[in-house]
This record gives structure tokens, C-alpha cells and sequence, in this order.
């Protein structure tokens, strides 16, 4: 299926998800569509990216997909609901979305906005670990906590990664955090790279179905471009570590070059002004 097509299903599902959002339903019942219209804005900055060469608007829609996440979170907050599988810290990417996309504020927002605590029903223990790890780092650089905040976080993701079969072992994630906590550049892109091969084989693993492809057009929009990926490429970058090289598979510099990085309006104060939400 070509990009273009991908695209226009995308789009399709975006349209939807927002009138689904705008219907009013409590937001107890929105967990799912506001996850997955997550997706479909970082599915629409990467198509943006990837048949416009349109960076502005890469960054603006991945803001939007982080603005889709805050949006459930303060809902539920407000409306006290406590849905433990969708409100869990590490169940979206939008941490990464925020990191990739320059929004570091938010990413620390998010943080706020999200309950602490591990959440079985909604999240792995390692996802978790690890969403805690960099929320650690962010909270660091927006100047609210220290960098060793993330550390406990660090041991806590190997202990998890310890008790896993090795069988069904990938340690790309915690190998990354070691090296970039530890400050140690050089190895830091050595663990990029094995979490670009990681990273790159489990998403092309995903069989792409036409029937897939229309209700999921992100799972072909992810094995072109990884919003985590950049997220790390920021990460490393914000540390002082120089990339040896330009291009990654699936991290294109496109993305990552410095560049102007506009901040969108959030869309959804819109759709609460204008349909009372």
C-alpha cells in the first residue's frame, strides 16, 4: 500500500476520533479513542514528514498527539474517573512525542497529570521503569529535580529485565539508559544503534493486513519513522553527545536537525470552548 493511501486513511480515522471526542461521552469511556487518536496525530506528523518534507508541521502534530494525552489525563482528573488501564504513565508515546518535538514542559505536565504509582492492568513493569527513567531526566531539565532522580529508576528497570525469560530478553532499552545516565557518550551511541535494530525489527514483525492498514494506519506510519527514537536522538543531544553519523534507520535527520520547532495551539481547549466539553 503506498504512503498516500496510508495518508488518506489516517486522515479519515482522525476526523472520526475528533467527532468522537466532541460527542461529550464521560471521559471513562474515551480511554481507547483518545489513545488512538494519539497515534493517528503522530501517524499524521510522520506523513507529513515523509511525502511533504513539511518539519513544522511534524513537530505541530506530534504536539498534538501529547495534547490528546493531557487532555485525557486532566479530564479524568476533573471527572474522577480511575480507568487503571488507559491513565497508566507509560500506556502512550506521548512523552516521547513531547521530547521529540521540543515540548519539555509538557512532557513534565504529563508527568503530573499521570498517577505514580505502577499500574498492572494498564502497563508492563518495564514500560513503566523506563517512562519513569526519562520523566526523571525532564524533570531534571525543567529545573524541578535532580538528574539522580532517574537512577532508582535505572536499577528498578534491571531488576524487571533481570526476571524476564531470555528467551523473550531485549535489554536495548535498559542498555540505552545506562550509558546515557552515566554520561558516557560513546557507548550511548552504541546502545542507539542496537535500540534502532531492536526497535526497527519489532515493528516491521507487525503484519501490515489491509484490513489493518485502514483501522491501524500507524503500524505502517512506524516502520517508517520512530517517534522514541527521536525522543532519544533529543535526549542524547541535550546531553552534549555529537552523532557520528546523520542518518538512522527510522530516525531521519530531517527530524532532528536544529531548526525551528513552532508550538501549536492546543486544539482540544478548542473543542472544549466550542462544544462544551
Amino acid at each position: 500500500m503506498q504512503l498516500m493511501e496510508v495518508r488518506e486513511f489516517n486522515l479519515a480515522k482522525l476526523e472520526e476520533l475528533l467527532g468522537v471526542v466532541a460527542a461529550r461521552h464521560p471521559i471513562a469511556r474515551l480511554g481507547e479513542d483518545l489513545e488512538s487518536l494519539g497515534r493517528a496525530f503522530e501517524t499524521r506528523a510522520t506523513m507529513r514528514l515523509l511525502l511533504e518534507l513539511d518539519r513544522p508541521r511534524f513537530f505541530v502534530n506530534l504536539q498534538r498527539a501529547a495534547q490528546a494525552r493531557r487532555f485525557f489525563l486532566r479530564k479524568s482528573i476533573e471527572q474522577s474517573s480511575t480507568d487503571a488501564v488507559f491513565v497508566a504513565l507509560s500506556r502512550t508515546g506521548a512523552l516521547f512525542d513531547c521530547i521529540a518535538s521540543g515540548q519539555w514542559r509538557l512532557a513534565a505536565e504529563l508527568e503530573e497529570l499521570s498517577p505514580l504509582e505502577w499500574m498492572p492492568a494498564g502497563e508492563y513493569e518495564e514500560d513503566y521503569c523506563y517512562h519513569r527513567l526519562i520523566h526523571g531526566y525532564v524533570a531534571g531539565v525543567v529545573g524541578s529535580t535532580d538528574l539522580a532522580a532517574a537512577q532508582p529508576w535505572r536499577n528498578r528497570l534491571a531488576a524487571v529485565v533481570a526476571r524476564i525469560p531470555q528467551a523473550g530478553l531485549d535489554a536495548s532499552r535498559l542498555d540505552i539508559c545506562t550509558s546515557f545516565l552515566a554520561g558516557e557518550e560513546d557507548q550511548f551511541w552504541v546502545t542507539f544503534e542496537a535500540l534502532v535494530d531492536a526497535s526497527g525489527n519489532a515493528a516491521e514483525a507487525i503484519p501490515l493486513a489491509s484490513g489493518r492498514v485502514f483501522d491501524f494506519p500507524w503500524v505502517t506510519a512506524d516502520r517508517h519513522v520512530s517517534i522514541e527514537l527521536l525522543a532519544w536522538m533529543a535526549l542524547g543531544r541535550a546531553r552534549g553527545f555529537h552523532p557520528p553519523q546523520r542518518e538512522y534507520r527510522r530516525c531521519p535527520s530531517v527530524a532532528w536537525i536544529d531548526g525551528h520547532m513552532e508550538t501549536a495551539p492546543d486544539v482540544f481547549l478548542e473543542l472544549e470552548s466550542r462544544f462544551g466539553l
